[in-house]
């Protein structure tokens, strides 16, 4: 995996609302994922998201992304059953329960999250941070806030 203390993504990379504002216009589906990959860390899949893709639509996902860039899977309420399938994310895909997943909502409290961050850095950690309604503006402001810190 990267050397990332912070991450930050979204749940899922297709959002019709994003296409002229993120998105170029007039953009292929098939293009979505490795553009938002230029732009994000990581992206957060939900359990029937990532359990029902095929293993060529797996390995498709794994060569739209750079190395370091990875998939937050959403922790299926069967976690040994769903192990294997998990497993073909390889070290790029982690489980939800088993990393610091913060959820962006609402007003954001930018110097918590600065603080979160600095400490993510100091301990040698890593954190999570994911949009969970997709929104833009909560997204270029994290994204900021980690370019301001040399993150």
């Amino acid at each position: 995996m990267s050397g990332y203390s912070v991450y930050l993504g979204a749940i899922g990379w297709i959002h019709d609302e994003w296409v002229g504002d993120f998105y170029p216009e007039g953009m292929p589906e098939d293009w979505l994922l490795a553009f938002y990959n230029s732009q994000f860390r990581c992206v957060y899949l939900p359990c029937e998201v990532w359990r029902d893709a095929s293993d060529e639509v797996v390995a498709h996902w794994l060569q739209e992304t750079r190395e370091g860039f990875v998939f937050v899977l959403e922790s299926p309420d069967d976690f040994m059953e769903e192990m294997q399938l998990a497993n073909r994310f390889g070290d790029r895909g982690v489980l939800s329960a088993r990393v610091e997943l913060h959820w962006l909502e609402g007003e954001l409290d930018l110097r918590n999250i600065a603080q979160r961050m600095q400490k993510a850095v100091m301990n040698g950690t890593s954190l999570y941070f994911v949009s969970s309604d997709a929104s833009l503006t909560q997204l270029r402001q994290v994204k900021e806030l980690m370019d301001v810190l040399g993150l």
